[in-house]
């Protein structure tokens, strides 16, 4: 049975607040508990090899038994690997508490230019993907408010899945609080696409560009012409060989439709990179006209965000890849020499940049290689991983998970000052709050459930991928801090260390 979003499936005049998408009383983070993916039985595999049930029957996944399981938590895993002398501090004090985020991935199920008929790129739970993005930002809000409050807040790139302005729109929204309408052409009757009140994050946020966010459905074409009035219209575009479809929006549980119409809708146009720059800086957003920016986002952190995204792609999916330029790097250098904790955000990591870019992976992990800098987080890859890069100082490189795809996870970043020339980092997984029988963990359900099928001709081995992304999801780092930066730290004021006394204790 198929469960409704809001007011008993009523219509109502005015935006509201619907209880299903309230977060539970209690609060926790993967300190504590966290949902892991159920490895299928072989009953289940054998039904998905004979294709009785296929990705896109997402309705019968609780039959299969496919959905999370709730284990417990496990504490941080300390890397010393760059302080091996480390010593703790007597008069530690935290300098810098962030949440972070990755991959929101939005998505318009209803955008004729979407590729829903194609199973490898199919997401059951991409009609749900707007209140999984808000349900983190409700928790996040949570965390600042017993936590003291944060310093400021991360998206690392992704922000949409089409790249479209009304996908755009429920993000910011979702950060900046407002009514969301999760809907696209006609006003479908159904409470599953009415509109509903966002709290929003009380803090300043800064994001990097995405392939998704500036590039047709992340990298299979730049935005053209065409593709932008297919988009705005009713039929279903047709790219290539490709499967193309998308999901009527009048009931939850909609099948992929791979021939029209769908109700128009001018707010569905992709973004090129210059427009998506501009609806950021009107949501309050640093002005950028290159998508790279630093900013010193708080007294002990300068903030470097790097574009890494080439939005003149050529060639099939070539604008997935990471991508630099010349003018840039040098400016990274540049901005890299200062007395601040640096921390860089850019959406790829050094080792998913292309062959062709302008600047290499390794050029780019050369010059990121400075005393200077203490962390570089990344997205892309929808996973958590953790990687130490460098030859000459060496720094942690950590990519987080999407709130798109399982584990569904964003992060708290502590910086803690030991006081004693060196720097802790505690990088603390968060999972949204939401009940069980909210949309949000739905999401949560589907997107563990998807795991279970092919993608692209391979089999997943759940059982052990799971165990290899909790290796990297609560994580202490423990780095040297530099002279020119304990001095400038000697001057800060700090404050308690919310990490060891308030996300460990809840």
């Amino acid at each position: 049975m198929l469960w409704m979003l809001a007011c008993n499936g009523e219509v109502v005049d005015e935006p509201v607040v619907p209880e299903i998408h309230a977060l539970v009383d209690d609060t926790w983070t993967t300190l504590q508990r966290r949902w892991a993916p159920v490895v299928p039985s072989e009953a289940t595999y054998a039904s998905i090899d004979a294709e009785e049930v296929t990705v896109f029957d997402w309705t019968e996944y609780r039959d299969y038994g496919l959905g999370v399981v709730e284990e417990e938590g496990s504490t941080w895993t300390e890397l010393a690997d760059l302080a091996p002398d480390f010593e703790e501090g007597a008069d530690r004090r935290s300098v810098g508490l962030i949440w972070q985020s990755a991959d929101p991935q939005v998505i318009d199920e209803e955008s004729p230019i979407r590729l829903s008929a194609w199973a490898d790129l199919y997401r059951p739970q991409g009609h749900l993907s707007v209140f999984a993005w808000e349900a983190h930002v409700r928790t996040a809000q949570r965390i600042s408010e017993i936590s003291g409050g944060f310093d400021f807040a991360l998206v690392a790139g992704d922000l949409t899945d089409g790249g479209q302005k009304n996908e755009l729109s429920w993000v910011l929204t979702a950060l900046e609080g407002g009514v969301i309408d999760p809907d696209s052409g006609a006003d479908d009757a159904t409470s599953f696409n009415h509109p509903f009140e966002s709290e929003g994050l009380d803090t300043e946020w800064y994001a990097a560009v995405g392939n998704h966010d500036v590039l047709y459905n992340g990298g299979f074409d730049k935005v053209t012409e065409e593709i932008r009035e297919a988009a705005a219209g009713e039929d279903v575009y047709e790219f290539l060989t490709f499967p193309n479809g998308f999901r009527d929006g009048s009931s939850e549980g909609a099948e992929v439709l791979t021939e029209g119409p769908t109700p128009a809708d001018p707010d569905r146009i992709p973004l090129t990179l210059s427009e998506f720059l501009v609806e950021l800086a009107d949501a309050g957003h640093v002005e950028t006209q290159t998508g790279y920016f630093a900013v010193q986002a708080s007294e002990a952190v300068k903030l470097i965000v790097l574009n890494t995204v080439d939005d003149q792609p050529e060639g099939l999916g070539k604008g997935s890849a990471g991508w630099m330029d010349e003018t840039q790097l040098a400016w990274l250098a540049e901005e890299l020499d200062t007395d601040a904790l640096v921390l860089v955000m850019s959406h790829h990591r050094a080792k998913d940049f292309d062959d062709d870019s302008p600047v290499s992976g390794d050029e780019l992990v050369e010059v990121l290689d400075s005393p200077s800098l203490v962390l570089h987080v990344t997205g892309h890859g929808h996973s958590n991983t953790k990687g130490l890069r460098g030859a000459e100082n060496g720094y942690w490189e950590l990519m987080l998970a999407s709130t798109l795809d399982f584990p569904i996870q964003s992060r708290v970043i502590e910086l803690v000052d030991e006081q004693n020339g060196y720097l802790s980092i505690y990088c603390t997984n968060l999972e949204d709050l939401s009940a069980t029988d909210s949309p949000a963990h739905h999401s949560r359900e589907l997107a563990a459930g998807k795991l279970a099928f092919p993608a692209f001709a391979q089999t997943v081995d759940i059982e052990s991928a799971w165990a290899s992304d909790v290796a990297n999801q609560n994580l202490l780092l423990r780095v040297p801090l530099t002279v020119e930066q304990q001095a400038r730290l000697e001057d800060l004021d700090g404050r308690e260390v919310v990490s060891t006394t308030v996300l460990a204790e809840l």
